[in-house]
């Protein structure tokens, strides 16, 4: 067994100048930008519609894409590709119900909305700490996963590739506020698109041709796009695939305030929903690109699946082991992919910790005395230091889920337990007038308290997929081992032990529900308990602005008022008046 390749000088200048390029962008806009929050968080809300929409769908795909799209395809074939039809019909949705409703608010951060609709400060703090632990989580996953990968690719350490990348996404961010970022995404989404783009290419050169590449994952069972079946609790079907996808990006592109603060960052209401319309048509390509990446790995390695060979342990592994068994003969190419993955864990970080410093700012700071009596240039770099406080707690967080692997499953269970519920509220407070403060904070916590038991209850069940067969048949001796370079691995070809089944209620239909549908599962539960303790907690008895509710919703229940109230006393209540008041709003743009 031959020693694993390494970078050449070429490799990490490749990888070093898109480093560097990311911090020189931040230093430009750093010197040239004003030393105020609103040029630091929303761009001065003067950007441009096509660099904001690039930077929301990078910001959210990431190092994700670039690794976890491919392993699926490898192991377990090309259903989940079909998850890209649901963005179609999500995007124009989002675009329409939710971009309108935040931008005509004037808010720097999303969760100022609660506020002003429900008038409940526990639920706006309950709602910011959950985004807090969520979003320091995921960035710590984001910078852990592409660290891994750069360490195997490279002589660094695990240790130095986490600080190493967490400095530079820490600098730009601090020092260069929401444009660094945003132009920042730019760069680093075609440094993803070219390394994605160049496997898929060296994919196709090894099978002799694109169409080969689908006729050989046909020959081994992975192209199976379409099944029906009505069944949530089958991992992947269209339905659950469709409609997990469909509330799951939702909360990302509609809800979340790294998406919220780029739409704000825009000029006018047009040109944010034109950002948000963008991302449909980009986020299928990049999640096609991610897709296409997996199947022609498999295509390669079809006759000698290097996980069954002991080569690599995780398939998190199987790119980085690709390119640097396939492409290192192309001096260049193996710095091009680890820019690539380092580029997704940028975008993520870097529009993680400015997220995070605007709802820190906003939500908490500016309402103590010290804070609000300073001066602009003193808040800037206030929030420049929260910035960087972000960023130091991010490392800690991915040198801990290096250390404990229990944590990074732990911080996906999570994430996914509460996005669910967290969506639900805005959808409470967007589509159901009658909705009150109340109900919201019950109806959240009693979905999030369902959804996280069901979710570490999943997890803990210890039931995993049965991946696709595979095959080392056409395997030889002269190959690269990404794990170890000196003492061959045993090749266990014994087969995979099935796990018992538990055929008790918990684990066949709770713990046993598609992981896709979880944010959904959490999102309608909130909806529905929301709704039901409004209704008995005597609805939402004050003023709400028609600004702050679904145009639709707002004559929907008007007009079902007409015919279910009873005479009061209570002006607000007579029969000319309708349930909710409809105050004068001053729109900036029209439709």
């Amino acid at each position: 067994m031959t020693t694993r390749q390494t970078f050449s000088i070429v490799d990490y200048c490749v990888f070093g100048g898109v480093l560097l390029l990311s911090l020189l962008i931040g230093v430009y806009h750093a010197i040239r930008g004003k030393h105020t929050n609103e040029e630091l968080l929303l761009g001065g809300r003067k950007m441009s519609i096509v660099p904001v929409a690039v930077s929301i769908m990078v910001s959210f795909l990431s190092a994700i894409l670039i690794l976890g799209s491919p392993a699926e395809m490898y192991v377990n074939g090309v259903q989940y590709w079909i998850s890209v039809l649901a963005y179609a019909a999500l995007l124009p949705a989002v675009a329409i119900l939710f971009v309108p409703i935040f931008y005509r608010c004037g808010i720097t951060t999303v969760y100022e909305y609660l506020e002003f609709r429900f008038e409940n400060n526990l639920l706006r703090a309950l709602c910011v700490l959950i985004y807090l632990v969520r979003t320091s989580l995921y960035m710590a996953i984001a910078l852990y996963a592409p660290s891994l990968a750069l360490s195997f690719t490279t002589t660094l350490s695990l240790e130095a590739s986490i600080i190493g990348t967490a400095v530079v996404g820490t600098l730009y961010t601090t020092f260069g506020g929401l444009k660094a970022v945003v132009w920042a995404d730019v760069l680093q989404a075609i440094v993803m698109a070219a390394g994605m783009v160049a496997i898929v290419v060296q994919g196709a050169i090894n099978v002799g041709g694109f169409t080969n590449i689908f006729y050989i994952n046909a020959e081994h069972q992975r192209m199976t796009f379409f099944d029906f079946t009505l069944n949530p609790w089958q991992r992947h079907n269209f339905w659950n695939l469709f409609f997990g996808t469909l509330f799951l990006w939702t909360t990302v592109f509609g809800v979340n305030q790294s998406s919220i603060q780029r739409y704000l960052s825009l000029p006018t209401l047009r040109a944010a929903k034109v950002a948000c319309l963008l991302n449909a048509p980009a986020t299928i390509l990049y999640k096609t690109l991610g897709c296409m990446t997996g199947l022609a790995i498999f295509a390669t390695y079809a006759d000698c699946d290097p996980l069954k060979m002991g080569l690599i342990e995780k398939k998190d592994q199987l790119v980085p082991y690709f390119v640097l068994d396939q492409m290192s003969y192309i001096t260049g190419l193996p710095g091009l992919f680890v820019a690539c993955i380092m580029s997704g864990a940028l975008s993520t970080i870097s529009s993680g910790l400015n997220s995070l410093a605007a709802i820190t700012w906003q939500d908490f700071l500016v309402k103590i005395s010290f804070f609000k009596d300073m001066s602009e240039v003193r808040r800037s770099w206030t929030t420049r230091l929260l910035s960087f406080l972000y960023g130091c707690l991010a490392v800690g967080l991915a040198f801990m889920v290096s250390q404990l692997g229990g944590v990074l499953q732990a911080s996906l269970a999570i994430n996914g337990a509460l996005s669910g519920p967290v969506l639900g509220v805005f959808c409470l407070g967007i589509f159901v007038p009658f909705s009150n403060g109340k109900g919201a904070v019950v109806g959240m916590l009693t979905a999030g308290a369902i959804s996280t038991w069901a979710v570490f209850g999943a997890y803990g069940s210890g039931k995993r997929p049965e991946p696709l067969p595979t095959s080392i048949a056409g395997c030889t001796g002269n190959m690269t081992s990404l794990v170890s370079s000196t003492t061959p691995l045993p090749i266990d070809t014994s087969p995979v032990p099935a796990v018992e089944e538990d055929e008790s209620f918990l684990h066949q239909y709770v713990y046993g529900i598609s992981y896709q549908l979880y944010n959904m599962i959490g999102c309608l539960m909130c909806v529905i308990i929301g709704s039901i303790v409004s209704l008995l907690t005597g609805c939402n008895r004050r003023e709400v602005s028609e600004s702050l509710v679904n145009p639709l919703a707002y004559k929907l229940f008007n007009w079902i008022n007409r015919f279910t109230r009873d005479d009061s006393s209570d002006p607000r209540y007579a029969a000319d008046n309708p349930i909710f008041t409809m105050p004068t709003y001053k729109q900036t743009e029209a439709n």
